[in-house]
């Protein structure tokens, strides 16, 4: 950036000595100047106004040329960094953020930080010096008549500027609304279907509504407050306004004997351009205001504390798959525990079901193994090491999560599967694929696993789209399956497929179910029925129908 305002510096200076060119040709041709001499040649002022225009461009772009480079590089790191930051957080607290509110600070906020760095630099140095240098050619030319036309536009435009004041809070709201819409908008996309099933598509009866009602209104706000300024400054610095002033100053300083003809020359050429240095100040400074909102935004995001990682990375624990909850209490707001003292053990090999009512607090317990929160109180040990005390790498290594909202990406079908295990030959993909029941589906598919999810005919079922998870875990081979309604989105044919890849999946595996449906559950080794933050049963199916 300093070497961009280095480069813009000198070439607005060298823009200002085309002018002095024509005005000593004008003089030459007026014969205000002798002929003798290169001083008093044509083409020798031709050639230095040629070489000084080019120059003058060339260091421009040259400026600009850095900047962008730079930009781009920046805008990579920080979006690096971003993402880097949102998988460093909890994950459950990642989960919370509205996906336009992501999609905003990664794509929006970093590219809004372009003009920042790309063009005030260069734009806004280029426009500041041959703003001076300019008004400083024009007062060497003739003092008298540039103060004449600098004393006017200062009259005009301070008394416009005065009427923006006080912009800087309506513009930040401007900002918060715009992030607002966003996420709304994207939260509207992804619930289209409700919305629709339960005739709730007149917009008004959403969420969007009111942030497309609350950024329109500021929106307004905004333009009637700074439009009318900005149109009559429009009008004052066009060229046509400047060309009719600088006439009428021209034909009363020269007729007056104030200033020789060839003198006013500078003032036709060099005057049409400095409010045009003023012009893009203007508009880089509502650039640069929502640049610094975007940074700031940046900064505030990349300024969360992470989820510390533990030091714990090598050999399986002292007891290889067994899962210890020791007495937690978990918190979402300070004060208000959904999780109160909660004790259990699951074995290796064993199938631990939670059950209980909607909010009692069996998705949270679940999340606790693989660490979506930390625990307020107790500890979580999975294969006897505390998940605090291992890194991220060991312990995701040995816990694989199936959750009930099936996430997928536009990707092929092999890549889906081996998202865990990038390196996985074709045959171990089709091998879990087997294991989860869905690979003579996949083999249905006009690419068979080539297919890209989501593309022409790469559409799937809930069930199947499920069972792709499946094979998923089943490949990633964690020794501590975690699974939260895997059956929920499933038809009987398809619940059916599920329960047999989930006896494949389990089979030597520690697992942690969560299900409402009674067949999911009946045979597991133990189950803990959950209820407002506490385990209120515990026992199998037989032991707690015989206990009531």
């Amino acid at each position: 950036m300093i070497v961009s305002g280095l480069l813009t510096t000198v070439g607005a200076l060298m823009s200002i000595v085309p002018f002095e060119a024509l005005r000593n040709m004008a003089a030459i041709w007026l014969g205000e100047i002798s002929s003798e001499g290169w001083r008093g040649s044509l083409w020798v002022w031709a050639a230095i106004a040629v070489v000084a225009l080019f120059s003058s461009q060339a260091l421009y772009l040259a400026g600009l040329g850095v900047t962008h480079l730079a930009e781009a590089r920046l805008r990579h790191h920080l979006r690096q960094r971003i993402v880097d930051a949102i998988s460093r957080l909890p994950l459950g607290q990642v989960a919370q953020i509205p996906h336009g509110t992501i999609r905003k600070m990664v794509c929006d906020d970093t590219t809004s930080i372009h003009t920042l760095v790309a063009h005030v630099p260069g734009d806004a140095t280029n426009a500041v010096v041959m703003a001076v240098a300019g008004t400083a050619y024009l007062l060497w030319t003739d003092w008298r008549l540039a103060c004449a036309l600098v004393g006017l536009w200062v009259l005009v435009l301070g008394t416009m500027l005065l009427t923006m004041s006080g912009m800087s809070d309506i513009t930040e709201r401007f900002g918060a609304a715009q992030t607002a819409l966003a996420a709304a908008t994207v939260e509207m996309l992804e619930g289209i279907k409700e919305i629709k099933g339960f005739q709730a598509t007149d917009a008004s009866r959403t969420r969007f509504s009111q942030a497309r009602t609350e950024f329109s209104s500021l929106s307004y706000d905004w333009v009637s407050r700074s439009g009318k300024a900005i149109s009559a400054m429009t009008a004052v610095l066009c060229p046509s306004t400047v060309f009719a002033t600088v006439a009428l100053l021209a034909v009363l300083f020269t007729s007056q004997g104030w200033t020789p003809l060839s003198a006013t020359l500078p003032f036709f050429l060099v005057a049409l351009g400095l409010p045009e240095g003023l012009m893009t100040l203007i508009g880089l400074m509502q650039h640069m205001y929502e640049s610094r909102m975007a940074a700031q935004a940046t900064a505030d995001l990349l300024s969360l504390p992470p989820m510390p990682e533990g030091a714990h990375d090598e050999g399986e624990g002292p007891t290889p798959g067994r899962v210890d909850v020791e007495d937690v209490t978990f918190s979402y707001e300070a004060g208000s525990p959904v999780l109160h003292g909660v004790s259990f053990t699951a074995e290796p090999g064993t199938v631990t079901a939670l059950v209980g009512p909607s909010g009692g607090g069996k998705s949270t317990l679940a999340r606790l193994i693989a660490r979506f929160y930390d625990v307020d109180a107790g500890a979580v040990r999975i294969s006897g090491v505390d998940v605090r005390k291992v890194t991220f790498t060991w312990l995701l290594s040995r816990v694989a999560v199936v959750l009930q909202d099936v996430a997928l990406a536009h990707e092929s079908v092999h890549d889906n599967i081996a998202l865990g295990r990038p390196d996985a030959t074709r045959e171990q993909v089709e091998a879990a694929a087997r294991a989860a029941c869905i690979h003579e589906r996949i083999t249905r598919l006009p690419h068979g696993y080539d297919t890209i999810l989501g593309d022409t005919g790469g559409f799937l079922s809930g069930g199947e789209r499920q069972r792709v998870t499946l094979a998923r875990a089943y490949l990633q081979d964690a020794p501590v399956l975690v699974l939260d309604e895997a059956t929920a989105q499933a038809d009987p044919a398809s619940e059916r497929d599920i329960h047999q890849a989930l006896s494949r999946l389990a089979a030597g595996r520690t697992v942690i179910i969560i299900a409402h449906r009674l067949s999911t559950i009946r045979d597991a080794d133990q189950i803990l029925v959950v209820d407002a933050g506490h385990i209120t049963e515990r026992g199998t199916h037989e032991e707690l129908l015989a206990a009531g």
